[in-house]
């Protein structure tokens, strides 16, 4: 956190906007109507250098101190805490009163200072962050003459924005792990996607079989034209580099397709 203090030389009752109090003294202002109290009041920090100001605000909602990054980032801090503070170089004593921490900086437009993130954004990156790469952990290297046969073909086609479903086919030699096998579907689908406006798909389910040793394995995605919720969800160019870097194909094969059992 950048540490600076509050400048002097600008002040307002600020407690008095905190309580939404008026400073009408002849009757003690009961015949106004209350102020709103505002969700950010904007404080002036000092920077590192004399010439030099932090953009910053106190959420009255919280009691949070919230300073802009030069980053674009907000640095959140309790005012009352020890960090806070610090960052104030307040005192015990003079963080007692708002008046003399709190202070009016007409040069900033409250609307401009940083707004709190809500539960559901917090919620939504904190999911974002736990997301992993679409391909198995842990696959099995396997030679490139083990990759015998990849296609894509539609299923069925989704109900307003619920996507459209895909098969993707592929065809191993037998003795391929598992894990290795799903990562070439998943490869194939990000490969046939480039063609597509549907750079996402989200794994619904996936079969295999063995006849006349070759692996036969069926896995069904649905294509997605903007970013499903999903801890696995392939994306296309991220998917490409993953398959790259653990020499899987991502590419449509031609040639002879041994298929399920089921299907013949």
């Amino acid at each position: 956190m950048r540490l600076g203090r509050i400048t002097a030389g600008v002040a307002i009752p600020a407690l008095a906007a905190l309580s939404g109090c008026s400073n009408a003294a002849t009757n003690g202002g009961l015949d106004e109507r209350p102020q709103l109290k505002p969700a950010t009041l904007p404080v002036q920090l000092e920077g590192p250098t004399e010439d030099t100001s932090i953009l910053a605000g106190v959420s009255t909602n919280s009691g949070e101190l919230l300073i802009l990054e030069n980053d674009g980032s907000v640095t959140r801090t309790q005012v009352d805490s020890t960090e806070g503070r610090q960052a104030l170089r307040q005192s015990e004593e003079e963080m007692r009163s708002l008046s003399e921490v709190l202070v009016e900086d007409t040069t900033i437009i409250v609307e401009d200072l940083p707004k709190q993130p809500t539960a559901q954004e917090v919620a939504l990156e904190e999911f974002a962050a736990r997301r992993q790469s679409a391909l198995p952990a842990n696959i099995v290297p396997a030679p490139e003459e083990a990759f015998l046969y990849s296609n894509v073909r539609p299923v069925a086609r989704g109900k307003d924005d619920s996507g459209d479903m895909f098969s993707v086919l592929v065809n191993l030699r037998e003795g391929v792990d598992e894990t290795t096998a799903f990562a070439y579907a998943t490869c194939t689908l990000a490969a046939w996607s480039s063609r597509t406006d549907t750079p996402y798909a989200r794994h619904i389910r996936t079969m295999s079989d063995k006849r006349r040793g070759v692996v036969a394995v069926d896995s069904i995605f649905v294509m997605s034209e903007t970013l499903p919720l999903g801890l696995q969800v392939m994306e296309r160019e991220q998917t490409l580099q993953d398959c790259k870097a653990n020499g899987i194909p991502a590419r449509i094969t031609a040639g002879s397709e041994e298929g399920m059992s089921e299907n013949g």
